[in-house]
């Protein structure tokens, strides 16, 4: 939930949405912010898929999410990233769909050795990583905690659960 000058904002999405626009991260034409919600979509249905395989508790959902679905989808990310020349997902600037990108490659979805098989993508990563308020604030956010005994909050990376299950 977000509060925003008197106003309250649910969904996580919509929230993104708007505070993109707000901070002028959404793209600067009309078919940049396209361009920028097809990237997001592409992602978020990663991340969807993500949490489909971990709450099934089953190891062929995991191999197909980690063998088949990461795999197309770094593959398009990487192949449109390489289309608008390489330097971010959309325009000549920093977009939400490049810090969505970045969340996408944290250890909780991905694992860094699968990420290095993109270089485009790699690459933006770091650069991203690197830019002074974000390795910042990757430096000093609070801590997760602890996921609980009785029920799943936290996301766990599907290679470490595979590798568990071995």
């Amino acid at each position: 939930m977000l509060r925003w000058k008197g106003d309250t904002l649910c969904q996580s999405m919509a929230i993104c949405h708007f505070l993109a626009r707000e901070f002028g991260v959404a793209g600067r034409t009309s078919m940049e912010e396209a361009q920028v919600d097809e990237i997001i979509d592409v992602l978020q249905d990663a991340i969807n898929a993500t949490y489909k395989a971990w709450y099934a508790k089953s190891k062929e959902e995991l191999v197909k999410l980690t063998e088949v679905t990461y795999v197309t989808v770094l593959g398009q990310v990487e192949a449109r990233l390489e289309e608008r020349g390489g330097q971010f997902m959309v325009g000549n600037n920093l977009t939400w769909a490049d810090l969505h990108l970045v969340y996408f490659c944290t250890e909780e979805f991905l694992e860094q050795r699968v990420v290095a098989n993109y270089p485009r993508i790699a690459n933006l990563v770091a650069r991203i990583r690197a830019l002074p308020n974000i390795k910042s604030w990757m430096e000093t956010r609070p801590e997760d905690g602890k996921m609980h005994p009785d029920y799943k909050i936290y996301f766990q990376n599907a290679y470490k659960i595979l590798k568990d299950m071995e």
